[in-house]
């Protein structure tokens, strides 16, 4: 509370407050007992006219009160009120547009405003230095450029650049998303009043934000943690930097067996652990093992979980990719190894299609206009890509098989030529022959192929083809026991 404070005012509102020698925000409590000058001075002209001894300093330059000592009543326990402000600098309002996160409260338009959907968050903040938006819209984080001419308010937002989850709560969430996404890149106009934001597409028509912790001069001012607003910074540079498929060093330090806290070279696509290996053997990580290992954005979800249950938390973010480099987190449900303390080096953003030779691939059915059809029970079709020498080879449920193939990743194009396979006979299961048959055949005639999510789907054309799903894939699913 005596501590000497930095803090931004905005319309006679303080936006943020910190503590000059720990640049600690100050807390929610502190902060709502705040004097901004306009507060100030209407507490000393109530203490004049109240007769309240008062000895106050003014400012030469710019009027406000340097020093204040009040003898207030209220204040007797600590013997009045004694305030210093100095380092006054006014600023363009238009650089509190940086100083907080927004939070779109309506779409508006000639019929009205429309409030977003109940239970869902649509967030923005703004990069001045580096003229970029982050956020949230909804369902995934994005970011995008800007320019904008402060004296006219014209605003202009482009390159607006999302990650691709799909979610299906609340309902109609995507379609709002996308609603957002597409108002964003059409704002010409904007105007900062009083904690809101309002971007203008033309007419009536825009986004309305308020300040993301929703307060009017009556209402506690609460500002994030330090904690989550380097998350959210870190965060927000990681989506829109990351690639689907990416491949990174991770050590866990812990009293745990010697394969658990190995360096591991890991490959994750789509948030799944493909393939995990041990940077120093080479050997191939267990899966019991594989089912603890955390991508970044697992760990990203475990460190925002950390800060809104309060746990201590140490983590040092990298500064072009924005993952975290080190995390530790001292975590009560995990006290076997004293918390979690996670290292990651060595990220690469990888082509997609390189993911492809990352696995072996496992058919999951046989696609049709009349729908999947799964494959014989008991029965393994395998595939596997030799992405050097440009081959397929794998197991068609009865012989080994070798093939050439050719593909287009820009257009998803695919040709499989020179089918190969041994000419063993297998009786069973029944039609496991006709089957493997069934299987070449198709393969032969693909045209298209698809990867997402350790999915692999080979189209002929329409909806005919193969659906594959990787063999090592381990979802990583957070809970609250890990």
């Amino acid at each position: 509370m005596s501590a000497q404070m930095k803090i931004s005012v905005s319309d006679n509102l303080v936006m943020t407050a910190f503590n000059i020698d720990s640049n600690e925000v100050i807390s929610k409590e502190v902060q709502q007992q705040i004097q901004t000058v306009d507060s100030l001075f209407a507490m000393i002209e109530k203490a004049i006219a109240d007769g309240t001894s008062i000895e106050v300093i003014y400012n030469e330059e710019f009027g406000y009160p340097e020093t204040a000592k009040i003898d207030l009543e209220q204040l007797a326990v600590d013997g009045g009120l004694f305030i210093q402000l100095s380092n006054l600098e006014v600023k363009d309002s238009v650089l509190a547009l940086d100083d907080i996160i927004w939070k779109l409260e309506s779409f508006d338009s000639i019929a009205g405003p429309q409030p977003i959907i109940d239970n869902t968050n649509i967030s923005l903040s703004i990069d001045m230095e580096n003229m970029q938006l982050h956020g949230i819209g909804g369902c995934n984080s994005y970011s995008a450029d800007f320019i904008l001419d402060d004296k006219t308010n014209d605003m202009t937002i482009s390159n607006v650049i999302s990650t691709d989850k799909a979610c299906s709560e609340p309902e109609n969430i995507m379609q709002q998303e996308m609603s957002y996404f597409a108002t964003l890149q059409q704002i010409r106009f904007f105007t900062l009043y009083d904690t809101t934001i309002n971007m203008v597409v033309g007419g009536d028509s825009g986004l309305h934000f308020v300040v993301e912790k929703n307060f009017d001069k009556e209402a506690e001012i609460e500002s994030p943690s330090n904690e989550l607003v380097l998350l959210q910074s870190a965060k927000a540079k990681w989506d829109s930097q990351s690639g689907q498929y990416y491949t990174i060093q991770s050590q866990r330090y812990c009293e745990c067996e010697d394969e658990v806290s190995a360096q591991m070279e890991i490959s994750v696509l789509d948030n799944s652990v493909l393939s995990a290996f041990d940077a120093v053997s080479g050997d191939a990580i267990s899966k019991e093992t594989q089912q603890e290992i955390l991508s970044v954005d697992s760990l990203f979800a475990l460190i925002e979980k950390a800060i809104a249950d309060g746990i201590s938390i140490e983590v040092i973010y990298n500064q072009e990719y924005g993952y975290p480099e080190s995390t530790k987190i001292d975590l009560e449900q995990i006290p076997v190894d004293g918390g979690l303390f996670i290292q990651l080096s060595n990220f690469e953003i990888k082509d997609s299609v390189l993911a492809l030779d990352d696995v072996t691939w496992v058919l999951e059915s046989f696609d049709s206009i009349a729908g999947p059809r799964p494959i014989i029970e008991n029965t393994s079709i395998s595939l596997a890509f030799d992405m050097q020498n440009m081959q397929l080879n794998g197991i068609g449920g009865c012989n080994s098989y070798t093939a050439d193939f050719v593909l287009d990743n820009k257009n998803h194009d695919m040709t499989i030529s020179n089918i190969i396979s041994t000419e063993k006979a297998c009786s069973e299961p029944e039609n496991i022959m006709q089957q493997e048959m069934s299987y070449f055949a198709t393969l032969q005639q693909i045209r298209f192929f698809f990867l997402y999510d350790t999915t692999l789907n080979m189209s002929v054309g329409g909806d005919s083809g193969l659906h594959f799903v990787a063999l090592k894939a381990t979802s990583i699913a957070l809970t609250e026991e890990q």
